[in-house]
């Protein structure tokens, strides 16, 4: 009988292992010993939506993760930071292993809280950091403090050092409650995740990327940071692959990439002003028009510069309706707008995004008409160089199909890499973006890790994959087949 172990790493880089690979002797081995396999995040590739389609084999359409915002809906800006796991509760891989009489041992996974009764030991960190919570509660006396939450954001440059100290202790002991419970429970299927490396990825790639634009130079302190935080993941892949009984399989994956977050943006809204189905206010100039909207981004150029983020981002959450100040656009006129861009994030710039069709103002024929020259016009919209601004634009329905799906904008696109989504008007269609150093890394959706190894010689049926085939993956390994496998995706192997 085959076990599994799964190694959850959120946002590890497949190009960046590879760059990184000769300081990565655990990850080269798995590599290297794994067929390659092309995986593909989902869209948009966030960790929440990603890890939900990891674990329900559903795409997002299905399951209903999805976060999307329009700056139209005021009191929807804000969002919480976490979700609770009745979302996927009951419907995950190790739920449909459990019924299959499977034992489980699950630590710490993403929308894991609160825990639930699971065939086998469930442990996960509490959002608030005040311990764990396991089942059964006897499992919770084995991590300890071991699992808590890694720090949000340092308040200034000077706490940086001391930040990456504490995320690395972070992750060091979480690595040590999964070796503990991994040795101390019985199971047949074993996951892990670890979130620390995203955040990481986010706020210092500026200062491991020489081509970011705020990079300060080879000299900088923090030039090696993301390169380290990969060599403390291979050790812990390292130590939980070690010594595995013969007849036990490894997945070790990640739910999206990372990239550098454009600087660059398309501002898709000044495109559709200048199409006619986004209208401006009337009633003042434009330059009266647009000094709301500057004085928003002069703000923020200030906080770039006083190197304030994390209390910035911090007074943010706390209060809403500054954020929704910034990110809703004062000068558009919604009542005669009929197209406009949705928004992901409020002050970070995304490479792909959605726009929203006034379905209920155009009635359903002219909403289609609508949609289909919103997709030609920016399908054939170029950069000032001439080559195409957008990879691909696509109604959601091409997408995805599935009873969440109005959660999705109408219109879905994603722009040439280094190219970011803004939201300004009657501006220059082509800008630079000023909240490039809140978050200078970004998720990128097609180069997730995916290694595979499989002991009883099996190998996959083909090399390209999405994370909607991994539950029913996990299953035909443990030997889990028929109606059992569940979800919108298919086995590997």
């Amino acid at each position: 009988m085959t076990r599994l172990v799964v190694i959850g790493i959120d946002s590890m880089d497949a190009l960046l292992v590879d760059a990184f690979l000769d300081d990565l002797p655990n990850l080269r081995r798995l590599k290297e010993s794994s067929p390659p396999i092309a995986m593909h995040s989902v869209f948009p590739p966030d960790s929440d939506t990603a890890w939900a389609t990891i674990y329900t084999g559903l795409n997002p359409a299905e399951h209903g993760v999805v976060h999307f915002v329009d700056p139209l809906e005021k009191a929807s800006i804000y969002q919480t930071d976490y979700l609770d796991s009745s979302l996927v509760r009951g419907k995950t891989f190790w739920d449909a292993a459990g019924e299959a009489g499977k034992r489980v041992c699950i630590v710490n996974p993403h929308i894991g809280y609160p825990v639930w009764a699971v065939n086998g030991t469930m442990v996960s960190r509490n959002p608030k950091n005040t311990g764990v919570q396991a089942y059964p509660e006897t499992a919770a006396g084995v991590a300890g403090d071991g699992i808590l939450m890694p720090d949000r954001i340092p308040d200034s440059k000077g706490e940086y050092r001391e930040y990456l100290e504490r995320l690395e202790s972070v992750v060091r002991k979480e690595a040590t409650v999964a070796g503990d419970l991994m040795r101390s429970t019985k199971w047949d299927l074993f996951f892990f995740y670890s979130s620390a490396l995203d955040f990481v990825q986010h706020i210092f790639w500026n200062y491991c990327d020489p081509k970011d634009p705020m990079y300060p130079g080879d000299d900088n302190p923090f030039r090696d940071t993301i390169r380290h935080f990969y060599r403390i993941y291979d050790g812990v892949v390292g130590a939980l692959t070690a010594d595995l009984p013969p007849d036990t399989a490894v997945i070790v994956m990640s739910d999206h990439g990372h990239t550098m977050r454009p600087s660059d943006l398309v501002n898709i809204n000044e495109i559709l002003r200048q199409e006619g189905y986004l209208v401006a206010k009337s009633g003042i100039s434009a330059p009266i028009k647009n000094a709301g909207e500057k004085a928003k981004r002069a703000a923020v150029n200030i906080i770039q510069r006083t190197a304030l983020r994390g209390t910035a981002l911090r007074i943010l959450r706390k209060h809403p309706g500054i954020k929704e100040y910034y990110t809703v656009p004062s000068s558009i006129d919604f009542d005669r707008t009929v197209a406009h861009c949705t928004d992901l994030s409020g002050m970070k710039a995304y490479n792909y995004g959605g726009i929203l069709v006034a379905r209920k103002k155009l009635g359903e024929t002219q909403y289609e008409e609508v949609k289909k020259e919103i997709i030609t016009l920016l399908s054939s919209y170029t950069l000032p160089d001439g080559a195409p601004a957008f990879e691909w634009v696509s109604t959601r329905e091409a997408l995805y199909q599935g009873r969440h799906l109005e959660k999705y904008p109408d219109v879905l696109f994603k722009l040439r890499e280094g190219y970011g989504a803004g939201w300004a008007i009657q501006e220059s269609v082509f800008s630079t973006s000023n909240t490039h150093s809140f978050y200078p890394g970004s998720h990128r959706g097609d180069t997730p890790v995916f290694f595979l190894q499989v002991p009883d010689g099996r190998k996959p049926t083909r090399g390209e994959a999405s994370l909607e085939d991994v539950r029913a993956t996990v299953l035909k390994i443990l030997g889990i087949g028929g109606n059992g496998l569940g979800g919108s995706g298919n086995s590997l192997i």
